[in-house]
Protein backbone atom coordinates (compact mmCIF):
# COMPACT_ATOMS: atom_id res chain seq x y z
CA UNK A 1 0.00 0.00 0.00
CA UNK A 2 2.77 2.38 0.96
CA UNK A 3 4.56 1.55 -2.31
CA UNK A 4 1.44 2.48 -4.31
CA UNK A 5 1.15 5.81 -2.47
CA UNK A 6 4.81 6.58 -3.13
CA UNK A 7 4.48 5.73 -6.84
CA UNK A 8 1.31 7.85 -7.14
CA UNK A 9 3.05 10.79 -5.46
CA UNK A 10 6.01 10.52 -7.86
CA UNK A 11 3.63 10.50 -10.85
CA UNK A 12 1.83 13.59 -9.56
CA UNK A 13 5.13 15.41 -9.00
CA UNK A 14 6.30 14.49 -12.52
CA UNK A 15 3.02 15.73 -14.02
CA UNK A 16 3.31 18.98 -12.06
CA UNK A 17 6.86 19.49 -13.39
CA UNK A 18 5.67 18.95 -16.96
CA UNK A 19 2.83 21.45 -16.52
CA UNK A 20 5.24 24.05 -15.10
CA UNK A 21 7.54 23.63 -18.12
CA UNK A 22 4.61 23.97 -20.56
CA UNK A 23 3.27 27.08 -18.82
CA UNK A 24 6.77 28.55 -18.70
CA UNK A 25 7.22 27.99 -22.41
CA UNK A 26 3.91 29.72 -23.16
CA UNK A 27 4.99 32.69 -21.09
CA UNK A 28 8.32 32.91 -22.91
CA UNK A 29 6.67 32.53 -26.32
CA UNK A 30 3.22 34.16 -26.23
CA UNK A 31 0.80 33.33 -29.00
CA UNK A 32 1.10 36.08 -31.64
CA UNK A 33 -1.98 38.20 -32.26
CA UNK A 34 -3.40 38.48 -35.76
CA UNK A 35 -2.32 41.61 -37.66
CA UNK A 36 -4.84 44.41 -38.00
CA UNK A 37 -6.41 44.26 -41.45
CA UNK A 38 -7.65 47.05 -43.72
CA UNK A 39 -10.59 49.20 -42.67
CA UNK A 40 -13.57 49.44 -45.00
CA UNK A 41 -16.07 52.31 -45.02
CA UNK A 42 -19.38 52.59 -46.90
CA UNK A 43 -19.81 56.23 -47.93
CA UNK A 44 -22.27 58.38 -49.89
CA UNK A 45 -21.39 61.46 -51.90
CA UNK A 46 -21.58 63.35 -55.16
CA UNK A 47 -19.06 63.26 -58.00
CA UNK A 48 -17.33 66.58 -58.69
CA UNK A 49 -14.66 65.57 -61.20
CA UNK A 50 -13.43 62.39 -62.90
CA UNK A 51 -9.90 61.84 -64.23
CA UNK A 52 -9.78 58.37 -65.76
CA UNK A 53 -6.17 58.72 -66.97
CA UNK A 54 -4.90 59.42 -63.45
CA UNK A 55 -7.42 56.98 -61.86
CA UNK A 56 -8.72 59.75 -59.59
CA UNK A 57 -12.24 60.88 -58.73
CA UNK A 58 -13.08 63.99 -56.69
CA UNK A 59 -16.09 63.50 -54.42
CA UNK A 60 -18.06 65.67 -52.02
CA UNK A 61 -18.78 63.05 -49.37
CA UNK A 62 -20.65 62.73 -46.12
CA UNK A 63 -18.92 62.33 -42.77
CA UNK A 64 -17.01 59.06 -42.43
CA UNK A 65 -17.48 58.22 -38.71
CA UNK A 66 -14.26 57.72 -36.77
CA UNK A 67 -12.19 58.66 -39.80
CA UNK A 68 -12.93 61.87 -41.74
CA UNK A 69 -15.27 64.85 -41.65
CA UNK A 70 -17.63 65.59 -44.52
CA UNK A 71 -15.60 67.32 -47.23
CA UNK A 72 -14.56 67.30 -50.88
CA UNK A 73 -11.54 65.12 -51.64
CA UNK A 74 -9.92 63.32 -54.56
CA UNK A 75 -9.74 59.54 -54.15
CA UNK A 76 -7.76 56.93 -56.04
CA UNK A 77 -9.11 53.81 -57.69
CA UNK A 78 -7.05 50.80 -58.66
CA UNK A 79 -9.37 49.82 -61.52
CA UNK A 80 -10.09 52.60 -64.07
CA UNK A 81 -13.19 50.66 -65.13
CA UNK A 82 -14.86 51.78 -61.89
CA UNK A 83 -14.96 55.33 -63.28
CA UNK A 84 -16.66 54.39 -66.54
CA UNK A 85 -19.96 56.20 -67.02
CA UNK A 86 -19.48 58.55 -64.07
CA UNK A 87 -19.72 62.32 -64.47
CA UNK A 88 -19.86 65.45 -62.34
CA UNK A 89 -23.18 65.64 -60.49
CA UNK A 90 -23.72 61.88 -60.14
CA UNK A 91 -24.80 60.76 -56.67
CA UNK A 92 -22.92 57.67 -55.59
CA UNK A 93 -22.29 55.19 -52.84
CA UNK A 94 -18.73 53.92 -52.65
CA UNK A 95 -16.57 51.59 -50.61
CA UNK A 96 -13.38 53.16 -49.26
CA UNK A 97 -10.59 50.80 -48.19
CA UNK A 98 -7.88 52.17 -45.90
CA UNK A 99 -4.67 50.44 -44.80
CA UNK A 100 -1.68 51.81 -42.92
CA UNK A 101 -0.03 52.92 -46.17
CA UNK A 102 -2.78 53.18 -48.78
CA UNK A 103 -6.41 54.14 -49.42
CA UNK A 104 -8.57 53.52 -52.47
CA UNK A 105 -12.14 53.18 -53.66
CA UNK A 106 -12.97 49.53 -54.27
CA UNK A 107 -16.61 49.81 -55.38
CA UNK A 108 -18.84 52.58 -56.78
CA UNK A 109 -22.50 52.61 -57.70
CA UNK A 110 -24.87 55.41 -58.70
CA UNK A 111 -27.78 56.12 -56.34
CA UNK A 112 -30.67 58.54 -56.02
CA UNK A 113 -29.92 61.61 -53.93
CA UNK A 114 -31.62 61.56 -50.53
CA UNK A 115 -30.79 65.23 -49.94
CA UNK A 116 -29.44 68.03 -52.12
CA UNK A 117 -25.67 68.51 -52.03
CA UNK A 118 -24.49 72.02 -51.28
CA UNK A 119 -22.94 73.71 -54.32
CA UNK A 120 -19.19 74.17 -54.33
CA UNK A 121 -17.73 77.58 -53.62
CA UNK A 122 -16.54 79.36 -56.80
CA UNK A 123 -12.90 78.76 -55.80
CA UNK A 124 -13.58 75.00 -55.60
CA UNK A 125 -15.28 74.58 -58.95
CA UNK A 126 -13.78 72.53 -61.76
CA UNK A 127 -13.30 75.71 -63.79
CA UNK A 128 -11.38 77.35 -60.95
CA UNK A 129 -9.16 74.30 -60.49
CA UNK A 130 -8.44 74.08 -64.21
CA UNK A 131 -7.71 77.83 -64.33
CA UNK A 132 -5.20 77.41 -61.50
CA UNK A 133 -3.49 74.67 -63.49
CA UNK A 134 -3.24 76.85 -66.61
CA UNK A 135 -1.67 79.72 -64.63
CA UNK A 136 1.13 77.69 -63.05
CA UNK A 137 4.80 77.74 -63.99
CA UNK A 138 5.36 75.69 -67.13
CA UNK A 139 8.16 73.19 -67.78
CA UNK A 140 11.37 75.04 -68.68
CA UNK A 141 10.26 78.32 -67.10
CA UNK A 142 12.10 79.99 -64.23
CA UNK A 143 10.33 79.41 -60.90
CA UNK A 144 9.87 82.81 -59.20
CA UNK A 145 11.68 83.19 -55.90
CA UNK A 146 9.56 82.89 -52.76
CA UNK A 147 10.04 83.25 -49.02
CA UNK A 148 8.89 80.86 -46.26
CA UNK A 149 9.85 79.87 -42.69
CA UNK A 150 11.61 76.58 -41.91
CA UNK A 151 11.15 74.15 -39.01
CA UNK A 152 13.66 76.15 -36.94
CA UNK A 153 11.77 79.41 -37.44
CA UNK A 154 14.34 80.81 -39.89
CA UNK A 155 13.44 82.65 -43.06
CA UNK A 156 14.27 80.76 -46.25
CA UNK A 157 14.08 81.56 -49.97
CA UNK A 158 13.93 79.23 -52.95
CA UNK A 159 17.01 81.05 -54.24
CA UNK A 160 18.95 79.73 -51.21
CA UNK A 161 19.15 76.41 -53.04
CA UNK A 162 20.27 77.74 -56.42
CA UNK A 163 22.94 75.41 -57.83
CA UNK A 164 21.14 72.36 -56.42
CA UNK A 165 18.34 70.16 -57.75
CA UNK A 166 15.30 70.98 -55.58
CA UNK A 167 12.39 68.60 -55.00
CA UNK A 168 9.33 70.45 -53.75
CA UNK A 169 6.15 68.82 -52.45
CA UNK A 170 3.13 69.84 -50.36
CA UNK A 171 1.91 68.18 -47.17
CA UNK A 172 0.10 68.87 -43.93
CA UNK A 173 0.76 66.96 -40.74
CA UNK A 174 -2.88 66.04 -39.94
CA UNK A 175 -3.64 64.57 -43.39
CA UNK A 176 -5.80 61.44 -42.85
CA UNK A 177 -5.25 59.70 -46.19
CA UNK A 178 -2.15 57.46 -46.02
CA UNK A 179 -1.55 57.64 -49.78
CA UNK A 180 -1.54 61.45 -49.83
CA UNK A 181 0.69 63.52 -47.50
CA UNK A 182 2.07 60.55 -45.52
CA UNK A 183 3.04 58.86 -48.78
CA UNK A 184 4.79 62.01 -50.03
CA UNK A 185 6.81 62.11 -46.80
CA UNK A 186 7.64 58.40 -46.94
CA UNK A 187 8.80 58.84 -50.53
CA UNK A 188 10.91 61.86 -49.60
CA UNK A 189 12.45 59.85 -46.76
CA UNK A 190 13.50 57.18 -49.27
CA UNK A 191 14.72 59.86 -51.66
CA UNK A 192 16.88 61.40 -48.97
CA UNK A 193 18.61 58.06 -48.46
CA UNK A 194 19.04 57.50 -52.20
CA UNK A 195 20.20 60.98 -53.12
CA UNK A 196 22.51 61.58 -50.16
CA UNK A 197 24.80 58.77 -51.29
CA UNK A 198 24.83 59.82 -54.95
CA UNK A 199 24.49 63.61 -54.95
CA UNK A 200 26.09 64.94 -51.77
CA UNK A 201 25.42 68.70 -51.48
CA UNK A 202 23.79 68.71 -54.93
CA UNK A 203 20.11 68.41 -53.98
CA UNK A 204 17.57 69.67 -51.47
CA UNK A 205 14.12 68.41 -50.41
CA UNK A 206 11.46 70.99 -49.52
CA UNK A 207 8.11 69.98 -47.95
CA UNK A 208 5.69 72.92 -47.76
CA UNK A 209 2.74 72.70 -45.36
CA UNK A 210 -0.71 73.75 -46.57
CA UNK A 211 -1.90 74.14 -42.95
CA UNK A 212 -0.29 77.39 -41.81
CA UNK A 213 -2.67 77.69 -38.82
CA UNK A 214 -1.71 74.38 -37.22
CA UNK A 215 1.68 73.44 -38.70
CA UNK A 216 3.96 75.77 -36.78
CA UNK A 217 7.75 75.40 -37.05
CA UNK A 218 7.67 73.36 -33.83
CA UNK A 219 5.03 70.99 -35.19
CA UNK A 220 6.93 70.60 -38.46
CA UNK A 221 10.19 69.90 -36.62
CA UNK A 222 8.55 67.07 -34.67
CA UNK A 223 6.92 65.79 -37.86
CA UNK A 224 10.27 65.75 -39.65
CA UNK A 225 11.82 63.76 -36.82
CA UNK A 226 9.29 60.97 -37.47
CA UNK A 227 10.86 60.53 -40.89
CA UNK A 228 14.43 60.96 -39.58
CA UNK A 229 14.88 63.96 -41.87
CA UNK A 230 18.35 65.49 -42.01
CA UNK A 231 17.75 69.29 -41.90
CA UNK A 232 20.86 69.80 -44.02
CA UNK A 233 19.11 68.15 -46.98
CA UNK A 234 15.39 68.26 -46.11
CA UNK A 235 13.45 71.35 -45.04
CA UNK A 236 9.88 71.54 -43.76
CA UNK A 237 8.40 74.98 -44.36
CA UNK A 238 5.39 77.08 -43.47
CA UNK A 239 4.42 80.72 -43.78
CA UNK A 240 1.44 83.03 -43.91
CA UNK A 241 -1.73 81.92 -45.71
CA UNK A 242 -0.86 84.33 -48.52
CA UNK A 243 2.68 82.97 -48.87
CA UNK A 244 1.50 79.36 -49.01
CA UNK A 245 -1.21 80.20 -51.56
CA UNK A 246 1.41 81.93 -53.70
CA UNK A 247 3.77 78.93 -53.68
CA UNK A 248 0.87 76.54 -54.33
CA UNK A 249 -0.24 78.70 -57.25
CA UNK A 250 3.20 78.40 -58.85
CA UNK A 251 2.64 74.63 -59.09
CA UNK A 252 -1.09 74.71 -59.86
CA UNK A 253 -1.94 73.09 -56.53
CA UNK A 254 -5.54 73.33 -55.35
CA UNK A 255 -6.32 73.17 -51.63
CA UNK A 256 -9.07 74.46 -49.35
CA UNK A 257 -9.95 74.08 -45.68
CA UNK A 258 -13.10 72.08 -44.92
CA UNK A 259 -14.41 71.04 -41.49
CA UNK A 260 -11.01 71.21 -39.81
CA UNK A 261 -9.22 69.26 -42.55
CA UNK A 262 -7.83 70.28 -45.94
CA UNK A 263 -9.17 69.17 -49.29
CA UNK A 264 -6.25 69.14 -51.68
CA UNK A 265 -4.60 67.76 -54.77
CA UNK A 266 -1.00 66.59 -55.01
CA UNK A 267 1.98 68.26 -56.64
CA UNK A 268 5.66 67.30 -56.54
CA UNK A 269 8.09 69.42 -58.54
CA UNK A 270 11.68 69.00 -59.66
CA UNK A 271 13.43 72.36 -60.02
CA UNK A 272 16.82 72.32 -61.71
CA UNK A 273 20.02 73.90 -60.34
CA UNK A 274 19.34 76.85 -62.67
CA UNK A 275 15.97 77.48 -60.99
CA UNK A 276 13.83 76.26 -63.89
CA UNK A 277 10.99 73.76 -63.59
CA UNK A 278 12.15 70.37 -64.89
CA UNK A 279 9.14 68.15 -64.13
CA UNK A 280 5.86 68.27 -62.25
CA UNK A 281 4.16 65.15 -60.89
CA UNK A 282 0.42 65.72 -60.31
CA UNK A 283 -0.48 62.55 -58.45
CA UNK A 284 0.89 60.02 -55.97
CA UNK A 285 1.98 57.40 -58.51
CA UNK A 286 5.62 58.50 -58.80
CA UNK A 287 8.33 56.39 -57.18
CA UNK A 288 11.59 57.38 -55.47
CA UNK A 289 13.47 55.40 -58.11
CA UNK A 290 11.81 57.37 -60.93
CA UNK A 291 12.57 60.71 -59.30
CA UNK A 292 16.15 59.72 -58.51
CA UNK A 293 16.65 58.96 -62.20
CA UNK A 294 15.27 62.38 -63.18
CA UNK A 295 17.54 64.08 -60.64
CA UNK A 296 20.49 62.17 -62.09
CA UNK A 297 19.60 63.33 -65.60
CA UNK A 298 19.17 66.92 -64.38
CA UNK A 299 22.43 67.07 -62.43
CA UNK A 300 24.36 65.28 -65.19
CA UNK A 301 22.96 67.71 -67.76
CA UNK A 302 24.19 70.62 -65.66
CA UNK A 303 27.63 69.05 -65.43
CA UNK A 304 27.72 68.54 -69.21
CA UNK A 305 26.84 72.19 -69.84
CA UNK A 306 29.43 73.39 -67.31
CA UNK A 307 32.10 71.27 -68.99
CA UNK A 308 31.53 72.83 -72.42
Amino acid sequence: MKLKIILLSLCLLTLADVLIVIVGRHRDHPVPTAPVGPKTFEVRGQVRYVDVASKVIRITHEEIPNYMSAMTMPFSVKEPALLAGLAAGDNIQFQLVVTEEDAWIAQIQKIRAEAPVEPLAPSQSTDAIEARESERVQIGELVPDFQLVDQDGRSIHLSDYRGKAVLLTFIYTRCPLPNFCPLMSRNFSQLEQRLSSEFTNQYHLLSVSMDSDFDTPEVLKEYGSRYKANPKDWTFATGSAEQIQSVAGLMGLYYAKENGLISHDLRTALIGPDGRLVQLWKSNVWTPYEVQRRVRETVSGTRDIAAR
